[in-house]
C-alpha cells in the first residue's frame, strides 16, 4: 500500500461533534460541480480522477467542544482555500464490527490532489496541527483513497449504508453482498492512513447501499466469518439542507 503524506492534517479539522455546526459547514459549500443535492430524497457527489477521498470518524473526548471549535476556525479556512470539500456526513446507527466505536459520524471528503494537501501543510505545519488535535480526540481515523477514475455516488434517504473496513487481506464477499439485495456503491483500496494511536491501516474500505437493516443483517448473518479482519457500521445519509 503506497502511503500518502497527507492525512496527518486537514480531516481532523471537520470531525465536529456539534451537528449544527457541521450542517452550516456542509451548507456552505455543497451545490458546486462536484457536490448537488438532486432531489429532496437524494445526494450526490462526483469524485474527479486523482482526487483524494477521504472517510473519517473519531472519537471526540468530552468537553472538547471549545478546543475543537478553536481548531476548526483556525485550520478550515487554510484547508479551505487549498481545495479541502466537505462531501456528505453519515450519522453511526449501529456498529456492526470490530471494536472501535467511534462517537460521531462517519465524513466524507475531498483534497483536488497530493499538492494541494502539500501546500496546506506548508502553511499549517503538523507540529502545529497535532498538539491541538489531541486535545480534542481520543481516536481520529482517516483512511485516503486516490480516486482511479471519475465516479458519481448517489445516496438516497431511508437507505441503510454500511461502511466496511477490511484487514489483513480479507476480501468483500461480493456475490453474497447481491444475492440478499445490497449494492456496493463504492469500494477500493486504501492509499494512504493516519490516526491517533498508530493502528494498522485497513487494505480496503467499502460502502454498501441496503434497502432496509434487516436485508443488512440477513446478509451479515449468512456471511460466516465476516465479522473477523473488519469494522463494520450502519449508517444513513443525513441530506444537507438547500441553500
Amino acid at each position: 500500500m503506497h502511503q500518502l503524506k497527507l492525512i496527518v492534517l486537514s480531516v481532523s479539522v471537520l470531525c465536529l461533534t456539534n451537528l449544527k455546526a457541521q450542517n452550516a459547514m456542509i451548507k456552505s459549500h455543497q451545490m458546486d460541480n462536484t457536490e448537488k443535492v438532486t432531489s429532496a430524497k437524494q445526494h450526490q457527489i462526483t469524485l474527479k480522477k486523482g482526487e483524494l477521498f477521504l472517510i473519517i470518524s473519531s472519537i471526540t473526548k468530552p468537553g472538547a467542544q471549545e478546543a475543537r471549535n478553536d481548531y476548526f476556525k483556525k485550520v478550515f479556512p487554510i484547508a479551505s482555500k487549498s481545495g479541502f470539500k466537505p462531501l456528505a456526513n453519515f450519522p453511526i446507527d449501529k456498529v456492526v464490527a470490530g471494536s472501535y466505536r467511534p462517537n460521531n459520524f462517519f465524513g466524507l471528503y475531498s483534497w483536488p490532489n497530493q499538492k494541494a494537501v502539500e501546500a496546506f501543510l506548508k502553511e499549517l505545519p503538523n507540529a502545529e496541527l497535532k498538539p491541538m488535535r489531541l486535545k480534542i480526540w481520543d481516536e481520529l481515523k482517516q483512511p485516503a483513497i486516490i480516486v482511479d477514475k471519475e465516479t458519481t455516488l448517489t445516496f438516497n434517504e431511508g437507505k441503510v449504508y454500511e461502511i466496511t473496513m477490511l484487514w489483513n487481506k480479507k476480501r468483500l464477499k461480493e456475490k453474497k453482498i447481491k444475492k440478499h439485495g445490497g449494492h456496493i456503491l463504492f469500494s477500493a483500496p486504501v492509499s494512504g492512513y493516519e490516526d491517533l494511536t498508530s493502528g494498522n491501516a485497513p487494505q480496503q474500505i467499502a460502502i454498501i447501499e441496503w434497502n432496509s437493516e434487516e436485508e443488512a443483517k440477513a446478509y451479515k448473518y449468512h456471511a460466516h466469518g465476516s465479522l473477523d479482519n473488519e469494522e463494520a457500521f450502519y449508517t444513513h445519509i443525513q441530506i444537507p439542507e438547500k441553500k
